[in-house]
This record gives structure tokens, sequence and C-alpha cells, in this order.
């Protein structure tokens, strides 16, 4: 069997008892290099996810015998693997583990419901801003490319007056949670890869 377990946000402690349990009864473990190393006390074999999903695939394929475990930051099927490795392995060999994502555990920092949330993400793609500072709450994964300040800029474009909540490392020791209007964000120098949640103004 191959699982797919969300990590959490960040911190070990987040992980959900099923995942726990999923992992250490595993034989290997796949993931990414800092989720691996905060898997303590594994005795199977880990291996460093490839940027190449393809050879993940292929691997998986071959050790289907074997019991494997795919670890994902947040929960995998929110902008996460678990969209591809579904859509490339037969589902009858496949268990998700759902785990809690970043973009659920900023809104519990700010006091925020989640009903009615659009939820998208700037990954590999250019955004429709039109469309999604329609929306009056908002949540999106950000990279490198559109953060933060590319966010804000669009909302000044616009005229529009919104709340923006950046969320940088969420869960680990040097979290950080920013809010303001988009001038405010824009003025501060640099924010690592991170959440940003967009709210209509009050």
């Amino acid at each position: 069997m191959i699982n797919i377990i969300g990590l959490g946000p960040g911190q070990f402690d987040y992980i959900t008892k099923l995942g726990e349990k999923l992992i250490y009864t595993s034989d290997v473990l796949i993931g990414g290099k800092r989720n691996l190393e905060s898997i303590e006390n594994f005795h199977g074999e880990k291996i460093v996810l490839s940027t190449n999903l393809e050879e993940i695939v292929n691997y998986l394929k071959e050790n289907m015998r074997k019991n494997i475990s795919v670890i994902a930051s947040g929960d995998p099927s929110i902008y996460g693997i678990g969209k591809y490795l579904s859509n490339n392995i037969d589902h009858e060999h496949l268990n998700i583990v759902s785990g809690i994502s970043s973009l659920q555990y900023i809104f519990s920092k700010i006091y925020v419901d989640m009903n009615d949330v659009y939820l998208t993400s700037s990954h590999g793609k250019i955004p429709d801003f039109d469309y999604i500072l329609s929306h009056k709450k908002v949540c999106m994964v950000t990279d490198n490319k559109i953060g933060p300040h590319e966010i804000c800029k669009e909302i000044q474009g616009r005229n529009l007056d919104k709340v923006i909540v950046v969320g940088e490392n969420l869960s680990y020791a040097n979290e950080r949670i920013t809010i303001g209007k988009a001038e405010e964000i824009l003025s501060v120098e640099k924010f690592d890869m991170s959440v940003v949640v967009i709210l209509d103004e009050k």
C-alpha cells in the first residue's frame, strides 16, 4: 500500500495520530529533505523526493509490495502531491491521509472562519487577479515569483480596500504573521515563502 500523508503545516506535533502510526509502520518514507528530517527514530529507508515526479511514480509502481509512505507538507490534496499521484497510480493502491494545511492553520491564528473562502495558488501559473480579488475571502499559497508584494500591487492597481495577512514559516519557532493594508505590506522589505489571506475590509 502507498500512503500519502499530510504532515501538517510544519511542526511534527500537528500530524494526525493515524498519519504518525502509518509513518512508523512503513518500510520506506519518501518526502522532501526538511520533512524527512522532522521524522526521528524511523528505522526504514528514507528517499528524498525528486523534482522529477515521474521518477517517483515509476519507483512506486515497481515497489508495490512494500509499505511506502509519501509525506507532504500540509494536506497533500491542497496544492500538494496528492493530485499528481492520484492521477498516475491506481486508487486501489493508494491511501490518502489528510493533514492540517497551512491554509487552515493561518485562519485559526487570525480567528477568522473559513466559510466560503476561495482557495488558490500562484505556483507555476499566472493568477487571474480580477477573478481572485472579486471574492470577499481568499487564501493563496504563494511562490518566489508571485508573493505578497505582487499581490498587493494588484490590489492597489484596482483601488480595492483589502486587509492582507501574510503567514511565514507557519508553526515553526520563527513563524511570522503580518497583517495590514496593501501599502503596509509593501513597506516590508522581504517575505519568506508564504501563505497570503486577502479579506474585504469590514
